[in-house]
């Protein structure tokens, strides 16, 4: 908490340096009127530029001639309207009265108009809405909507799709106002040609419910994305085939989509066996902005993932992929809505790798192995909703169905040993989702309800050439219920809400391993609460819910262990507008929870083919607190937007997991004693945009340190893991022939503690794209990906990976390319990781080069 409060004062002391430096903010509120008439000028543009001319900001009066900003006292006002003369106003010369505006008079003048090309301003404001002329970031090359999404300032897409905006994830992702693709919109930004797209919104502090607004403030922002009107009302996308030879590799997709006025549907497509990931589009991202919607699934035994290396699958991969979607919304009426959603994904995959790790203790252990890995997967989610969303009364019914299925066989050698080893887990849910509000005279009623029923089947198969020990057959099942009800009712005070909920919580979940055992947890939460709005989006809310829960462990004969307490979850959120382009929010909150472990057994479980858990039958406890700093900058006249976010987390457990390792077997043992960990992460972002010599920058920076406890092989020592890394990408076109974009990344990892001090490691990311348009109708792309990464101390490892594109449009239909990869037929790629006291090398063979021949149809 020093450290934070250190931390704090050193930003308050920029603030005040910063304010020193500009000078005093003047909040003004204007009416412009014609000096003739006395009536209200609309559309008027007052721009606040500073005594040396350069332009700071701008405004556009309303209907009524209204509008308001701020500026210094050194700020001139720059009144412009066609068919009025210009006026300039000293804002010191401003004489402002009490909760009344200023009235400033344009003469009216005529002007001889000559011949003008008009250009929409790149970003422009309308009230709480930044609207991105998409024309203005376009440029050859682009294609698709997350093209341009990754350039827009202020907006941020991850590797997995997810779209942020200044730092915070998007809570909303529409299609002219309608949410058709909930959040799996991966299906629209990676496959809506961009041709079709006018313009981009970002509704800042956006509220999806329409009651709510003006009552409950949001941080986040949602992305509305307008159409041109060439595209509405008709059927519109891309089909795409591909094929090469030697070896035999295809690459197919389709896209369609029709918004009407009361209803869209939108179809997505694709297969691939080029090592593409397309389980990304048809993952959901976690609404992180509704926690009561989510509840994480059971997690089981038997672990679902493949090697997720920083190298992209398709450089390695193998596989057969396919995807689908359907999304259908209709508008039942003028408020209400019915979205229905169908996902398939199927896939068959499969790597190679080879591994050497190092595991540190009083008796070291190295492990030299090599894997072969088949998965194949199988995903089905359909989802039905129905949403009522108006001024008076919100209702939102979501009913969703899951089924998946994974095989994963493994053929390993081990320090000489072969093993085959076959998995198969069978994880599916069904779940409901309730969400409402009424009105009661000025009282407000909320009802949240969610109820889901999960089932999740693994089977595990083991056998070994010359060792007994690898030979087994484990089968396993959990069966989980839980419901989560909240009742929320906000009642005017003081001109602001004081809320008071009721939470009751109550999950049943059941481990079957040779015998049956059930964890049951019940909570019980009040929660009174307080909003206090005192200027436009800036506001205090804070509470002090208190919980109490009993949780316990039985058989089918007896109880295990059992336990109830009750705690405080105090929390605390301020959000803060310094200034028109500036905003801070500082935010803390302490809870209390039972640690559950994902499943509980009375004997050893098997996990793999050496490793072992047990899970012991105690039921455990642990505290969190967590604080954040959260500072943001963005002006649309200079298209500069900037942030800062500080985090920092303590969680103390009252139980550790303890490693022992040798040359047969992995055994884990949850051992009761303390355990605390806590993190600190800073994070900064600097996005500008000069439209007028065609360049963008963005910068990242990143440092994450994590303190946590290694219990293993007779060792037990707090460990400090650090990791610091920085990416500057930007994008160059004012050459209608030419266009060049690169990205360069650098990571750096250290891991400490009293036993060992592991060097520095560090990794280097290039990516260089080279755009050249010979003709109108023809575009060659070039695409350099290097990647080293430092092995040892002072030795590295490098992969040099060139594709190319060559594509020509044969006319406004029909567009043929061809593609290469891995160009310079690179052979395998090699990372060294740090992990505690652990050291793991890993080397995965890479995919050799492939020629692709496409044909593409648009409609």
């Amino acid at each position: 908490m020093r450290r934070i409060l250190l931390l704090l004062c050193f930003f308050t002391s920029c603030f005040a340096l910063f304010a020193q430096q500009e000078g005093a903010l003047v909040n003004l509120m204007i009416e412009v009127r014609d000096s003739a008439s006395l009536q209200p000028l609309a559309d008027v543009m007052c721009r606040v530029v500073n005594s040396k001319g350069k332009l700071l900001s701008y405004k556009i009066a309303d209907e009524k001639g209204h509008l308001s900003l701020t500026a210094h006292n050194e700020d001139i006002l720059t009144f412009t309207l066609i068919g009025y003369g210009k006026r300039k106003i000293n804002v010191h010369d401003i004489r402002q009265q009490a909760k009344q505006p200023t009235v400033i008079l344009l003469s009216p003048k005529q002007v001889e108009l000559k011949e003008v090309v008009v250009k929409l301003s790149p970003i422009r404001e309308q009230g709480d809405t930044l609207v991105y002329n998409v024309s203005s970031f376009l440029q050859k090359g682009d294609r698709h909507l997350e093209d341009i999404l990754k350039k827009l300032p202020g907006v941020k897409v991850a590797e997995n799709g997810s779209v942020s905006y200044q730092g915070r994830a998007i809570n909303r992702f529409y299609i002219e106002g309608q949410d058709l693709m909930g959040n799996n919109y991966n299906q629209a930004t990676r496959n809506m040609p961009i041709t079709a797209v006018r313009n981009v919104e970002v509704l800042e502090n956006h509220q999806p419910v329409k009651m709510l607004r003006g009552r409950k403030p949001s941080e986040s922002a949602a992305l509305n994305i307008r159409l041109d009107k060439n595209y509405k009302a008709r059927p519109f996308g891309e089909i795409a085939g591909g094929l090469g030879i030697k070896p035999t590799v295809w690459d197919n997709q389709l896209f369609l989509t029709q918004v009407m006025k009361h209803s869209q549907i939108l179809v997505s497509a694709k297969m691939t066996n080029t090592g593409k990931d397309l389980s990304e589009e048809t993952r959901e991202h976690i609404e992180v902005n509704n926690l009561d919607a989510y509840e994480p699934l059971p997690q089981g035994v038997l672990s679902e993932d493949i090697s997720q290396e920083a190298l992209p699958q398709e450089r390695y991969l193998q596989n057969k992929s396919y995807s689908a979607g359907l999304n259908n919304i209709v508008t039942l009426s003028k408020d209400a809505t019915l979205r229905s959603n169908v996902l398939l994904y199927e896939d068959h995959a499969g790597y190679h790798q080879s591994t050497a790790n190092y595991y540190g203790g009083l008796t070291p252990t190295t492990l030299e192995t090599t894997e072969g890995t088949k998965l194949r997967t199988l995903r089905i989610v359909p989802t039905l909703k129905y949403e009522e969303n108006g001024t008076e009364r919100f209702i939102s019914n979501e009913l969703k169905y899951s089924f998946e299925q994974q095989i994963i066989e493994n053929e390993v050698v081990t320090n000489g040993i072969g093993i085959t080893e076959r998995s198969r887990i069978i994880p599916s849910f069904i779940k409901n989702y309730l969400s409402s509000s009424f009105k009661l005279g000025k009282t407000m009623l909320q009802i949240n309800s969610l109820l889901r029923y999960a089932n999740r089947r693994e089977e595990l198969t083991t056998t070994a050439d010359s060792l007994l020990l690898y030979n087994s057959t484990e089968n396993l099942a959990t069966h989980s219920m839980m419901t989560r009800n909240v009742l929320t009712t906000s009642i005017p005070m003081f001109g602001n809400d004081l809320d008071l909920s009721l939470q009751a919580y109550y999950k049943n979940n059941s481990y079957n391993y040779q015998e049956d055992i059930w964890h049951r947890t019940f909570k019980l939460q009040g929660e009174p609460g307080y909003t206090w709005k005192y200027y436009k989006q800036s506001y205090v809310t804070f509470g002090l819910p208190f919980e109490w829960t009993k949780v316990s462990l039985s058989t089918k004969d007896k109880r295990l262990s059992a336990r109830d307490f009750v705690t405080f979850k105090p929390y605390f959120n301020l959000q803060q507008v310094l200034t028109s382009n500036l905003s801070l929010n500082i935010s803390s909150s302490i809870s209390a929870n039972d640690n559950a472990l994902d499943f509980y057994a009375l004997k050893p479980l098997r996990e793999g083919y050496r490793d072992l858990q047990i899970t012991g039958n105690d039921i455990y406890k642990s505290t969190h607190m967590h604080a954040s700093f959260h500072l943001r900058y963005r002006n649309i006249a200079t298209m500069l937007f900037a942030n800062l976010s500080f985090a920092y987390s303590d969680t103390k457990r009252e139980a550790y997991s303890h490693y022992e390792y040798n040359d047969s077997m992995t055994i884990m043992t949850w051992v009761k004693g303390k355990n605390h960990r806590y993190n600190t992460a800073v994070n900064a972002m600097v996005d500008k945009t000069f439209i007028p010599i065609g360049l963008s920058l963005k910068l990242d920076a990143t440092y994450n340190r994590s303190s946590y406890l290694v219990s293993q092989s007779g060792i037990m020592v707090n460990n400090y893991s650090h990791h610091a890394s920085g990416t500057l990408t930007t994008s160059f076109q004012k050459l209608s022939w030419l266009r060049l974009s690169a990205a360069f990344t650098a990571n750096y990892f250290w891991e400490r503690s009293q036993i060992m001090r592991l060097s520095v490691l560090s990794s280097y990311t290039t990516n260089i794209a080279l755009y050249v348009f010979p003709t109108k109708k023809m575009e060659l792309k070039m695409k350099f990906y290097n990647l080293t990464n430092e092995i040892t101390d002072g030795h590295y490892h490098t992969c040099g990976l060139l594709d190319g594109d060559f594509n020509y449009k044969i006319n406004n239909v029909w567009e043929l390319g061809l593609s290469g990869t891995n160009l310079l037929n690179s052979k395998s790629y090699t990372i060294t990781q740090n992990m505690g006291i652990n050291i793991f090398n890993t080397s995965l063979p890479l995919r050799g080069r492939e020629i692709i021949l496409r044909l593409q149809l648009r409609l």
